[in-house]
């Protein structure tokens, strides 16, 4: 992707480090728009407000919760000729009217806004979603212009899960599996925010601070002990916490315990449990003697 160190068509852009913007890191950063629009904002005044398009040349990727309003309508044409000088400034290959044609308005926590939508999502979006239905929305951030508030934004929404919750909780795994563990970290909050009696949220954030702890860093490995308990007191038939708290047992030299939540996983039917992982423990505590103090 080509970066913009000049003045391009009618644009001017700002190729800020990467510290500066956090948020690019990961192409799917939750955050809530505000953060979003603020940045852009501190953008505008860093050009003191002087051009008619402000564009980041990194172009980060968000994901917003939003809601739908069920409302569409004809990109306006002056948007489309600035996305136009975008694209062309990316050297981007293809047109924006070959991508996009109408623009969703979106309601967010900080206000409704205009968002172009792709031609091959408007169809699952009508069918998928009706009006106030929240949805998990992928946008790129190309810039903001100096049109009225709720139509700045040249951001388009480019994929889009109608099922937010599960699409949060796959995102957070996601992360976490991509050592992203910040943007893993927001999408559990999200999760246990909207949802706080779903034990698999603890369940994933008893696993990032076990992986942090991991082999023997007690005090995480207990914090992941504790949010391994509180998942199972929520959902007491969510088979694989067990086993993972017996993982964490382990570490900590309480195999009895590792034992009895093996055994409870298998019960409930966990087929993920790691053969390497049994061996382990046996040879620190046999099953044979396990079942002894049972007696």
């Amino acid at each position: 992707m080509k970066k913009i160190n000049a003045l391009i068509l009618f644009l001017i852009s700002y190729n800020l480090l990467g510290q500066q913007n956090i948020h690019n890191q990961n192409p799917n950063t939750l955050v809530e728009f505000s953060t979003v629009k603020n940045y852009f904002d501190e953008l505008e005044n860093l050009n003191n407000k002087k051009s008619d398009v402000i564009v980041n040349s990194a172009t980060p990727g968000y994901l917003l919760l939003v809601k739908n309003t069920g409302v569409f309508r004809k990109i306006p044409p002056e948007k489309i000729k600035k996305l136009e000088g975008v694209f062309k400034s990316f050297d981007f290959k293809f047109k924006v009217e070959d991508l996009f044609e109408n623009e969703a308005l979106i309601k967010t926590e900080d206000g409704e806004y205009w968002f172009p939508i792709q031609k091959s999502l408007e169809a699952f979006w009508k069918e998928e979603l009706t009006t106030s239905d929240c949805a998990l929305i992928y946008i790129r951030a190309y810039g903001s212009t100096n049109d009225k508030e709720s139509n700045k934004w040249l951001f388009t929404i480019n994929s889009f899960n109608a099922n937010f919750y599960d699409g949060l909780w796959e995102e957070a795994l996601n992360s976490f599996n991509s050592n992203e563990p910040s943007n893993g970290l927001n999408c559990l909050y999200k999760l246990i925010e909207l949802e706080p009696e779903d034990g698999r949220n603890y369940s994933m954030l008893g696993y990032y601070y076990y992986d942090q702890g991991f082999p023997s860093k007690i005090e995480l490995l207990k914090k992941a002990d504790s949010l391994y308990s509180k998942a199972i007191e929520l959902s007491p038939q969510y088979s694989y916490v067990y086993y993972q708290k017996a993982l964490t047992k382990l570490q900590l030299s309480e195999y009895v315990e590792a034992w009895y939540n093996i055994d409870l996983a298998r019960k409930l039917g966990e087929e993920n449990i790691e053969n390497k992982k049994l061996i382990e423990l046996e040879n620190k505590l046999s099953y044979k003697e396990y079942l002894k103090t049972k007696n």
